[in-house]
């Protein structure tokens, strides 16, 4: 019987919002020729992230990529979901494993040194990705865990350097390597980095691991009490989201955004906008920076909105923020808003029409 030459893994890290995603459909849309099994670890009632990694299926446990890619969702059992995946008749002959913006990369990595899965896979990488703009103004246990993030990988890839200048950038680098003096660095906007740089790269060393503290990471629904974590000093996050089928106004939409607490450092999802019903608005907010674009159709989907807002323990007003965004409801604009609405979207169906 033949045995099989452990399946390498690449660990996809980095803060919220510094471009984790965009940089994975990248590697998958790459002509590599590999048939990759993709982990997406996010949390929250909402998988939003692996929305967006490309040809998701509705119901967001399995999904088909290009170049014969398989991608599971996985929220708790890492090791079990790994080990499923290697006992398949057809495994995969790569693993990427994007993980959420607040998790600790070494506690992903040594779970792939345990003795039930460490004959079946090999760590070839951590691959950490920084926000150019946007690393150097966290604060606090943000800072420290974004730190953790850089000591543990063997590859940074800063992201978005077309938001800093010259100065900033070789800062960025000396701050890199203040904190990992052997990772290799690559600059680069949108992620676009070839994949002969980042997959197969080699063996990473579990030494790198040995004896190195794991922070104490929490993620929490908002609104809902957690004792047991009133007095510890671990890392605690809380995550919300907002749902609705009701098409929002644009104009509404971006004061709220734009009026957002300071607590809330991430937001991203999906909008229905009434101003361009047919079309699916991607929203992304990371600090200060806010980003609407809009994708493809929503085809056989019904169009709605969902969004997941992540904040630091305490910074979600659930009732406040669910009131916000409902008087953001093109319904429950003002009678000359809605007007205005409705005359755009006619105008636009007519045009489409000639």
């Amino acid at each position: 019987m033949q045995t099989r030459s452990p399946i390498p893994v690449t660990i996809l890290t980095g803060f919220l919002g510094a471009g984790k995603t965009t940089l994975l459909n990248r590697l998958l849309n790459a002509d590599h020729g590999l048939r990759v099994a993709v982990l997406v670890n996010d949390f929250g009632a909402i998988n939003v992230d692996a929305q967006l990694v490309v040809g998701i299926e509705d119901d967001g446990s399995m999904i088909t990529l290009q170049n014969g890619c398989i991608c599971c969702t996985i929220r708790d059992d890492l090791l079990k979901t790994a080990i499923d995946l290697m006992r398949r008749l057809d495994p995969p002959e790569y693993i990427i494993i994007e993980t959420s913006g607040v998790s600790d990369p070494a506690s992903v990595a040594s779970t792939f040194l345990l003795p039930e899965i460490r004959s079946l896979v090999r760590v070839d990488g951590i691959l950490t990705v920084i926000d150019a703009e946007q690393a150097r103004t966290l604060e606090n246990e943000l800072y420290f865990l974004a730190m953790e993030q850089i000591g543990v990988a063997d590859i940074v890839v800063l992201n978005k350097i077309d938001l800093v200048n010259k100065a900033q950038r070789a800062e960025l680098h000396t701050w890199i390597r203040s904190i990992s003096d052997k990772a290799r660095i690559y600059d680069t906007c949108y992620g676009d980095v070839p994949p002969a740089l980042l997959l197969g790269v080699g063996v990473y060393d579990p030494a790198a691991l040995a004896g190195r503290p794991t922070p104490d990471i929490h993620v929490h629904e908002a609104g809902k009490h957690y004792p047991d974590h009133d007095h510890d000093h671990s890392l605690v996050f809380d995550t919300w989201s907002w749902t609705s089928d009701q098409p929002l106004s644009l104009k509404a939409l971006k004061k709220v955004i734009e009026n957002l607490p300071l607590s809330i450092y991430r937001a991203k999802g999906f909008v229905f906008l009434a101003e361009a019903p047919d079309n699916r608005a991607v929203l992304h907010v990371v600090g200060k920076r806010v980003s609407l674009t809009f994708s493809e159709s929503w085809g056989d989907a019904k169009a709605h909105t969902q969004i997941v807002f992540i904040s630091t323990h305490g910074g979600i007003d659930t009732d406040d923020l669910r009131a916000r965004f409902e008087r953001a409801l093109a319904i429950n604009q003002p009678a000359s808003e809605l007007e205005r609405v409705r005359d755009q979207v006619i105008g636009w169906l007519r045009g489409r029409r000639g």
